[in-house]
């Protein structure tokens, strides 16, 4: 245990001991994270991390290797974020990395209907020996001919297979007809590329997992709006349906997975209007749920955390601020240290080694922009190895309080205050900072969009509307069909809630978001076209009609998006924000990826032509080779500048 547990740093911040006088570089807040996604490998001698490159021309982000005893390094994978981005590393082995790729693509597909012209997402599985830097991808041409249009996910691992040095299973298509059909699971041997099917496609199944054991045990399968989670029976080797629900209902459940004991499962369920997990003994015919892990006030989510050792259950996730929640004693005592350790963070242990010797711990918190540690049992160590964020030191960052305010109804909304260094809090600038989703979550944790705005002097509230995840079944369901409504009221009762109090000029407040969070920023304007004084929309919807007619095509069925936002083509053309840019007051800044495959970047085109029809300001910037996430760089350093440029025009910061 760590009773007394030392922390050391082996890295320095950029430190400024003084307040801030000006503020800081854009690019200190849009440049992409100088490290991120550290992983140990089993056995606890490497250490792999996507690193930031820019030097010698070289601009993007590389896979680097650390030997931890000689602390060699070595680079076995580069991309410029052109053709591809990273979107994941796993180790398979002590020597083998399994790395996903994400790229935007525009290419025929097959909806299990029809063949259509279609802008997507492809992900790809590479693997990559990290002893003699091979990199290879699973699949060759002759295999990828047999499918007369490629899936667009070719990079589903199902299980690692730990114990085999050569094979993992993976997810993939299955083939009808020469197209695309319902997956199918697979034996791969990685170095050979020989495969093997051990698991054949079920109709309108569309997840598979394994047990402990490694054996597909646990399918998902939706069969028009209702969906159920199937389990084999190890004795008979049959399948029984298990739990079906339908969507944004409280009898949703979803299986984590298997204990150690392959009789033993543990499922994700709701408990008192929150999410909680239970553990089910599978011979019990009455399948009793028995409580493993519940919040009073937040669902809870995450995966189950397995001891690499003895597969045995150390913990799962938690919805709440303090990271994992372990149910092993030991790691739960490991937690406790390491939170006393670093106090008023969000830490969250991880990469647990084979023997359960050495583990990673990420913490992160409101000012603190994210620090990597390695820790040891034995001797008990915790030692700081890279930080996130390099020119991001705590004392630059802005503090963040947690807040609630009534919305015009009575439901209370979950919103967090971010306040510019060495200012009063009183009359401020302010954003409303909506998160996209919408079924999506803010907290109090480093957010690097609310840090640059707060550096630039503004006050930043981002607020949990009717409609978030994370705070039970019915503050979610609140949401459903509310976009434009409800919704959009909870955030401008925010901005009014600061106003009152006194934080807030109610003369200066603009309305920034991405994707939903942009809708919101357009339809804010919309709505109360006299309360806000300008909108920043990042590859945000502006067409609901259009949004939801396209998002059907993918659905198996049409229920999902008809219920989240509704299906009253009257009704959808209402709250969208380009039927009337004729009561737009105010600046509009566009922001819109040209490979955005969530919100295609027509939204913004007919948002732009309809603004400049009614002859409003509106500032567009299409960014070429972009997605929805900003993934690239130069493109998210782009769109920061730009932010910067047109609040300093529209809403600009009185110095005192």
């Amino acid at each position: 245990m760590l009773s007394r547990l030392t922390v050391f740093v082996f890295f320095t911040y950029l430190v400024q001991l003084s307040a801030l006088a000006t503020p800081l570089p854009v690019e200190h807040f849009a440049n992409l994270p100088d490290v991120s996604n550290l992983s140990l490998s089993p056995n606890g001698k490497k250490l792999v991390s996507f690193v930031r490159i820019d030097a010698a021309g070289n601009k993007g982000i590389a896979i680097q290797v650390t030997q931890l005893k000689t602390g060699k390094q070595d680079f076995v994978l580069f991309t410029d974020n052109t053709k591809y981005f990273l979107n994941n590393v796993n180790w398979k082995d002590d020597k083998t990395l399994l790395v996903t790729t994400m790229y935007p693509s525009e290419r025929d597909t097959w909806t299990g209907v029809s063949q259509l012209r279609y802008k997507t997402r492809e992900f790809r599985l590479l693997i990559i020996n990290t002893e003699t830097g091979e990199v290879s991808p699973p699949f060759g041409p002759n295999y990828l001919k047999k499918y007369k249009i490629l899936p667009n996910v070719l990079s589903q691992v199902v299980d690692t297979l730990p114990n085999d040095p050569d094979h993992i299973l993976m997810s993939i298509p299955s083939i009808s007809a020469g197209f695309p059909s319902w997956p199918i699971v697979i034996k791969l041997n990685i170095n050979t590329l020989h495969k093997t099917t051990v698991q054949n496609a079920e109709i309108k199944t569309s997840v598979w997992a394994t047990d402990s054991q490694h054996r597909v045990r646990i399918s998902v399968k939706q069969d028009n709006e209702l969906i159920s989670n199937n389990i084999r029976d190890i004795k008979t080797d049959t399948w029984r349906e298990l739990w079906p629900y339908e969507m944004f209902t409280k009898e949703e459940v979803n299986v984590l997975g298997f204990d150690k004991d392959p009789n033993v499962i543990y499922v994700s369920a709701y408990h008192n209007d929150y999410k909680a997990v239970f553990k089910v003994d599978l011979n019990d015919k009455e399948l009793t749920r028995e409580l493993v892990y519940a919040d009073a006030n937040y669902d809870v989510n995450g995966q189950l955390v397995y001891s690499k050792k003895d597969q045995r259950i150390l913990g799962i996730g938690s919805g709440k601020e303090e990271g994992t929640k372990f149910i092993d004693p030991t790691f739960s005592s490991i937690q406790a240290s390491v939170d006393k350790a670093l106090p008023n963070k969000r830490n969250f242990i991880y990469s647990i080694t084979q023997d359960e010797n050495k583990y990673l711990v990420y913490s992160t918190g409101p000012t603190e922009s994210g620090t990597y540690y390695i820790g040891t049992r034995n001797p008990t160590s915790l030692n700081a190895i890279a930080y996130r964020y390099n020119k991001l030191s705590p004392d630059t960052l802005s503090n963040v309080t947690k807040m609630e305010y009534k919305a015009r109804d009575g439901l209370s909304i979950e919103a967090y205050l971010t306040l510019p260094k060495n200012v009063k809090a009183q009359n401020l600038p302010t954003l409303m900072f909506p998160h996209g989703g919408p079924i999506g979550r803010d907290s109090k944790s480093f957010d690097y969009w609310a840090q640059f705005f707060a550096n630039r002097g503004y006050a930043v509230l981002q607020m949990n509307f009717r409609g978030s995840s994370g705070q039970g079944l019915t503050f979610r369901n609140s949401g459903l069909k509310k976009w434009g409504k409800e919704m959009q009221d909870d955030i401008q009762d925010g901005a009014l809630a600061l106003i009152k109090q006194g934080i807030t000029d109610p003369n200066r407040i603009c309305i920034v978001g991405a994707s939903y969070g942009g809708y919101a920023s357009l339809m804010g304007i919309v709505k109360t076209p006299d309360f806000y004084q300008c909108a920043i929309s990042v590859n945000g919807v502006s067409n609901v009609f259009d949004l939801v007619k396209d998002n059907r095509v993918f659905w198996q069925s049409y229920n999902v998006v008809d219920e989240q936002i509704g299906n009253d083509n009257q009704t959808l053309r209402e709250i969208s924000p380009v039927n009337y840019a004729d009561k737009i007051k105010v600046p509009v800044l566009l922001i819109h990826g040209e490979l955005d495959r969530q919100v295609d970047i027509k939204h913004s085109y007919q948002m732009r032509d309809a603004l400049q029809k009614a002859n409003k300001e509106v500032i567009f910037i299409e960014q070429a080779g972009e997605d929805h996430y900003l993934s690239s760089e130069k493109m998210r350093v782009q769109a920061f500048k730009a932010m910067d440029a047109f609040l300093n025009d529209n809403l600009p910061v009185i110095k005192k």
